[in-house]
């Protein structure tokens, strides 16, 4: 199977910080798993200025969502990662999700792991989400989810 037929590869891509303190994300996946991945490590890149990649990254924080819809998924996902940089700042720098399923009731459930040296490097400023995620599924690009994060 071609890349052409398998759809294309997980992405995601970020606009700069607004002179108010906002910016926006869109990410896209061949599935759910992929998507959120990928919306996930767009957060990562808006809020770690300068992101690095330390030479000890064996060490991991666990992440963890639950929603009724995909982008309320989303949303919960970004809220547990912020609070995870919160406690952690630049001392996180890769995010791998290892799963996302639907519950018995039709919501979803995600959980994986942000990576990184866990040294206590707290940010002066974490974003917060604004607004409500979106989360469109079954278009050409597969999965696509919509975020926006603002500045305090």
């Amino acid at each position: 199977m071609t890349d052409r037929e398998e759809g294309p590869a997980p992405g995601f891509t970020t606009s700069p910080w607004s002179m108010a303190g906002i910016a926006t994300l869109q990410a896209t996946g061949r599935d759910a798993r992929s998507a959120l991945e990928a919306g996930l490590r767009a957060v990562l890149t808006l809020v770690l200025v300068a992101p690095h990649t330390p030479l000890d990254t064996a060490r991991s924080a666990p992440i963890r969502g639950e929603g009724d819809d995909l982008a309320s998924l989303f949303a919960d996902l970004i809220e547990d990662l912020l609070g995870q940089l919160e406690l952690f700042g630049d001392g996180l720098h890769d995010i791998t999700l290892d799963g996302a399923l639907r519950r018995d009731d039709g919501g979803y459930v995600a959980w994986g792991y942000a990576s990184g040296t866990l040294e206590a490097a707290s940010l002066d400023v974490v974003p917060s989400l604004l607004g409500a995620p979106t989360a469109r599924e079954g278009t050409a690009s597969g999965v696509v989810l919509h975020a926006t994060l603002r500045h305090p």
